[in-house]
């Protein structure tokens, strides 16, 4: 099969991939078939890779290596020994110093626990004005915010909890193990590693003379052939890329199975519209295509009383680049609304229940933003998003329900400064280095295509292919993606 070079804009002039941004998680797991478990790094060639040059069979047996590398070296060690780090006999007699949790209640003994360790290192709050615009679109979610929101790392993503979307200074610190661009970086620091400030502004200027020398063997047509880079240039700029598509994301975590490595997570800070038009009613209720299915119930959702219902009031994200020609999710925390169910006990967030919400929002029992609907999600295969944890990616943290429920509507701070700001420790250092960056925090949505805005549709949608047809410009060209 021939190979077709994945040609892409950025602000440094037109490069051309050796690979499509679908396949770069493939080249991750593809790494790790060159390294040896005892390496400190991995080496890793520039090479040209294709989607379809790694099997789902191999995919598999290369992410359960990587897993035994991580987790498998503690299996059966020493079993003389009570202190060891496996379960056997040994241990008998200390169960009795473990607390027994059930699993309902695990999220509570975790976050009390965490807050204990805060103690007073918890703010009382971490923005205001954030805070007001919350208390404005729902009075039971400000008043769970007001009571004590929480927030704190964990290891491994879970149902419920969100996965954030690290900047690439942090991913080149935390993955010196499995990257060359992050081996040569931590080699530089020596004895810096513990000044976050320090490491952070030395990772900067890593990446900026990087990113330049890269843009400086651009050829005289403005493009950049990334199959002729050196080895460690290669790999910065597809971690560049790769990093730039997913900035500054806060996911849910939606659905989680550990026993086949899937997940899948919706992207909560990326609006698309706040307002209806029949087009998008019928995407969001019916999908692309339109083909009208039984909701749970048997009953079929009406797209005049949806339009009536959420017209002139809607919530919609983009909830990530797979299944966008599906029905969007409906998220919220109705515990009572027929057709619900919980994501995860004790989590108390919700999804379905489409036509009670219709029903009840018409019948005023609720406001139409205590829904939020999402178009995409983000689909993992091959434990690949516990992949991309352990290279450094992405930061899972579990929170409060009021934190992933609250709407992204033109927040004063952004989600993402918000969670790790509630997170503490080594996450709010970042985030404040991060905001450091950009005095002017708004965020425009660049218009790539030829077209403009269909009815007023937001821009974004052109992402997915099926608006923006008209050729005038829409003042609502420009969102906030907070």
């Amino acid at each position: 099969m021939q190979y077709r070079p994945n040609v892409r804009d950025s602000f440094f002039g037109r490069i051309i991939m050796p690979f499509s941004s679908a396949s770069f998680s493939a080249l991750l797991v593809a790494l790790f078939l060159v390294g040896q478990k005892e390496s400190d790094a991995f080496t890793c060639s520039s090479s040209l890779l294709s989607s379809s040059s790694l099997s789902a069979a191999s995919r598999q047996s290369t992410s359960s290596r990587l897993m035994g590398t991580f987790y498998n070296d503690f299996e059966g060690y020493n079993d003389e020994l009570d202190n060891d780090d496996d379960d056997d006999d040994d241990d008998e007699e200390e169960e009795d110093e473990y607390l027994l949790v059930d699993d309902r209640n695990w999220r509570t003994f975790r976050k009390n626990l965490s807050l204990q360790e805060a103690g007073d290192r918890i703010p009382s709050t971490v923005s205001k004005e954030n805070e007001e615009i919350l208390e404005s679109q729902s009075k039971e979610l400000y008043s769970e915010y007001k009571q004590g929101i929480w927030a704190h790392e964990t290891s491994t993503p879970e149902v419920g909890g969100l996965i954030v979307r690290l900047p690439l200074e942090l991913e080149l610190f935390r993955n010196y193990q499995h990257s060359l661009t992050g081996k040569r970086f931590r080699e530089t620091l020596a004895d810096n590693i513990h000044d976050t400030e320090s490491w952070y502004h030395e990772a900067q200027n890593l990446i900026a003379e990087g990113m330049t020398e890269i843009a400086e063997l651009a050829g005289d047509d403005g493009q950049i052939d990334a199959t002729s880079l050196p080895d460690h240039l290669a790999e910065l700029l597809n971690l560049y890329l790769d990093n730039q598509e997913a900035w500054q994301e806060v996911s849910l975590v939606l659905e989680r199975d550990t026993d086949v490595g899937t997940a899948t997570s919706l992207v909560l800070n990326r609006p698309m519209a706040f307002q209806l038009t029949e087009n998008l009613a019928r995407l969001v209720l019916h999908g692309e295509f339109s083909v009208v299915t039984p909701t749970a119930n048997g009953r079929k959702p009406d797209l005049h009383k949806f339009m009536a219902a959420f017209g002139s009031e809607c919530a919609v994200y983009i909830g990530g680049p797979d299944d966008q020609g599906k029905a969007a999710e409906i998220i919220h925390g109705i515990k009572t609304l027929p057709g619900a169910r919980e994501i995860a006990p004790g989590t108390g967030i919700y999804r379905g229940g489409l036509t009670a919400a219709v029903d009840g929002v018409l019948r005023g029992l609720y406001q139409p933003l205590d829904f939020r609907f999402f178009v995409g999600k983000h689909i993992y295969d091959d434990n690949i998003l516990d992949l991309s944890v352990i290279l450094g990616k992405f930061q899972p943290v579990a929170c409060s329900r009021a934190l992933a429920l609250k709407q992204c509507i033109s927040l004063p701070k952004p989600l993402w400064h918000e969670v790790l700001e509630w997170a503490g420790g080594n996450l709010a250092q970042i985030s404040e280095l991060e905001l450091s960056k950009r005095d002017d925090l708004k965020f425009k949505i660049v218009d790539e295509d030829d077209d403009d805005d269909f009815e007023g549709i937001v821009d974004e949608l052109d992402e997915l292919g099926r608006f923006d047809d008209d050729d005038d410009e829409d003042e609502d060209d420009d969102y906030y993606t907070k």
